[in-house]
């Protein structure tokens, strides 16, 4: 038992690295102001994806609730489009933010309200990331365990992997932007991700939509 609860730590933190999640997240934490702040957006991101998971995960497992395919596909389709509005955003806001210049007190203000509409944001799509991912997170579970107790365990410690290894992650993949390393200007980085939000948004999209397409 304490292997598959230690393989479900490991396959949360390698969930990690799915593209889209990643470029969620970037596109999130590339507005922050630091290291710190891009830790925590991604965090909460991480915190997201859990609430749904296990809003759907009691949904399939403790109430036997039966939810067709098409609608964590069309839930993927939902991810794409909003990757490709927040890589837009993004690239957008490199032109507002280098090319503005504002009183220290207006700075402060807008830095707090930046800091709190980030983290909304970064919650909102790990909502999204979490609902579109649930169906094949639960049917992995259903498949391989047979107690409804340890597959809420399972999936508990797969979202705590999930967690910290997406903030690490997303703090380590900012940091050549940071002031104190300045391996690439933040506006490049902005403009960068962006860009990778944009084109994987696009993919998500088409092979969404493609599969969609085959089941009507």
């Amino acid at each position: 038992m304490s292997a598959l609860l230690l393989l479900a730590l490991l396959i949360g933190i390698r969930h990690t690295f799915e593209p889209d999640h990643l470029a969620a997240v970037l596109a999130v934490s590339a507005q922050s102001n630091s290291i710190t702040a891009t830790a925590r957006q991604g965090a909460i991101w991480g915190i997201g994806h859990t609430i749904t998971l296990f809003v759907f995960s009691m949904l399939l497992l403790g109430m036997q609730v039966e939810i067709d395919s098409s609608i964590f596909l069309s839930l993927e389709l939902l991810v794409g489009l909003v990757l490709i509005l927040m890589g837009i955003d993004v690239i957008n806001n490199t032109h507002i933010l280098f090319g503005k210049k504002s009183s220290s007190n207006s700075t402060i203000s807008g830095k707090h309200s930046r800091g709190t509409h980030l983290s909304l944001k970064a919650l909102g799509v790990g909502l999204l990331h979490g609902a579109a991912g649930s169906g094949v997170i639960v049917a992995i579970v259903s498949t391989t365990i047979d107690s409804i107790y340890l597959k809420f365990a399972y999936i508990a410690l797969f979202s705590v992997g999930l967690i910290f290894s997406m903030a690490l992650l997303s703090m380590l993949v900012s940091m050549p932007a940071q002031r104190r390393i300045n391996l690439i200007s933040k506006k490049q980085f902005k403009i960068f991700v962006g860009g990778i939000a944009i084109i994987i948004g696009l993919h998500m999209l088409y092979t969404s939509g493609s599969q969609i397409h085959t089941l009507v």
